[in-house]
């Protein structure tokens, strides 16, 4: 652990601002966390005893931004730093001690305060000794139960620090877990996006199992009620595709190169595309769970279903995911046996590449390693052929893209049609012809349009 005090005094936002911080005012919850792990917080907590509004005031002043109201009921207000922004909320205090609105929190890593008038640590609740410990505590069943999304968040910490989640900790969640039921869907899928973000998708899902949440978070895919230890097949089925996803997320570049800043981009504010493939890897596990063991009247192709479309949109819906979010992981999803077809196959043609890479070209990666981790769970297919396609796709198909032989413009004025879908059609038949190697040039190109029946 690092040393607390040197790391308070060496920060430079609270070296600028610690002579403006009256008595009674205390660095308090993940940022405390984060300076004894030796990172650097991404925001700051302030409780004060002092008029909140003075020392906001005080210091938005002297970072040149201005504060605004949070949340005012529960009297928060918080200040933006630019260009980063990064936040510092200062909160009035829950109790008339800091002990008391530290032992009102979530987990015990997050229930420690730092005294910077008389640089002392306060930790009611033996948070630095969990944190060495590598544990992760509920601070108290009652303090659950006031918000039952600290199930989710203790889960999540659990997942992005790799600590322990506590034996008493799991037992309080899975007795209070329907209780998830009464939160909004916008801090569920706050707390689910932030364990996405991490490199232990699978454990966070395996944590949520052992929980008994999944039947509350996916409740399209799972009874309502029921013991999920004796659910085998969300262990045999869901839980394998999300533990092969992180391996494969783990070496994209390796297999797939340049492919890793493509699943880093956000697709709405805080949710990036590596998100949303964990998420898809998990829902795509739950519908064979679904068919095998939970609902093992299920017939037909559930990949294919309109049922399975359904239950996605659904989900999706649910937990108010954006449209373009939702979209990408209804199309990952969909194009799942296509993907699986194409890499089965021992030798595929350059038409087939180029007709596949078309059909998934805005998520050819998520596609790729979606199909890879659900056939490696079920040992099908190789790693090769996902590698070879990639090739493809970056080398040849983005720059028949960037560069087409004809225009729509040369297909009207050469055969003289208007503009239209036939137009588009001709240029779907040339780019054909140049995938299957028909036509190599601007002059073939324009030699196969006046030859072929468009």
């Amino acid at each position: 652990m690092r040393n607390l005090s040197r790391s308070v005094s060496s920060n430079p936002l609270i070296r600028s601002i610690r002579g403006l911080l009256p008595p009674g005012t205390y660095l308090v919850g993940g940022c405390i966390r984060d300076m004894l792990l030796g990172r650097e917080p991404l925001d700051f907590d302030l409780v004060s005893y002092a008029s909140i509004e003075d020392v906001a005031s005080l210091i938005a002043s002297r970072i040149g931004s201005r504060p605004f109201w949070m949340d005012e009921k529960r009297g928060v207000l918080r200040i933006v730093m630019k260009p980063s922004g990064r936040s510092i909320d200062i909160s009035m205090p829950k109790g008339s001690v800091i002990e008391e609105d530290l032992l009102s929190r979530d987990i015990t890593i997050n229930a420690m305060g730092y005294d910077i008038s008389n640089d002392r640590l306060i930790d009611p609740a033996s948070g630095l000794h969990d944190l060495n410990q590598g544990i992760i505590r509920l601070l108290s069943e009652e303090n659950l139960i006031s918000d039952p999304i600290r199930s989710l968040r203790a889960i999540r910490f659990s997942v992005v620090l790799d600590f322990a989640l506590e034996g008493e900790t799991l037992k309080m969640i899975r007795t209070n877990g329907k209780l998830i039921e009464k939160v909004s869907p916008e801090r569920i899928k706050q707390e689910v996006i932030r364990a996405l973000d991490s490199p232990g998708g699978a454990k966070f899902f395996r944590l949520l199992a052992w929980a008994g949440l999944l039947p509350v978070i996916f409740s399209q895919y799972l009874p309502a009620t029921g013991n999920l230890d004796n659910w085998h097949s969300v262990f045999r089925f869901a839980i394998p595709v999300s533990v092969e996803m992180d391996g494969l997320l783990y070496c994209a570049d390796a297999l797939m190169p340049g492919s890793k800043s493509l699943l880093n981009q956000e697709v709405e504010a805080g949710v990036s595309r590596a998100s949303l493939l964990r998420l898809a890897s998990i829902l795509l596990g739950l519908e064979d769970a679904r068919r095998e063991g939970i609902a093992p009247r299920v017939k037909g192709n559930i990949h294919e279903s309109e049922s399975f479309g359904k239950r996605v949109a659904s989900f999706c819906t649910s937990l108010r995911f954006s449209s373009p979010a939702s979209r990408l992981v209804k199309n990952i999803l969909g194009k799942q046996r296509l993907t699986e077809r194409i890499l089965s196959r021992k030798e595929t043609s350059t038409l087939e590449l180029y007709r596949f890479c078309k059909a998934t070209e805005d998520y050819l990666p998520e596609a790729l390693l979606l199909s890879l981790a659900w056939a490696q769970a079920h040992d099908l297919i190789q790693r090769q052929n996902a590698t070879m396609i990639w090739e493809y796709y970056r080398d040849v198909y983005t720059e028949y893209k960037k560069k087409p032989l004809v225009t729509g413009d040369d297909v009207m004025k050469l055969l003289g049609r208007p503009a239209g879908p036939a137009v588009g059609e001709c240029l779907r038949k040339v780019e054909e012809a140049r995938a299957s190697g028909i036509v190599r040039t601007r002059s073939e190109a324009l030699k196969f349009l006046q030859s072929t029946s468009c």
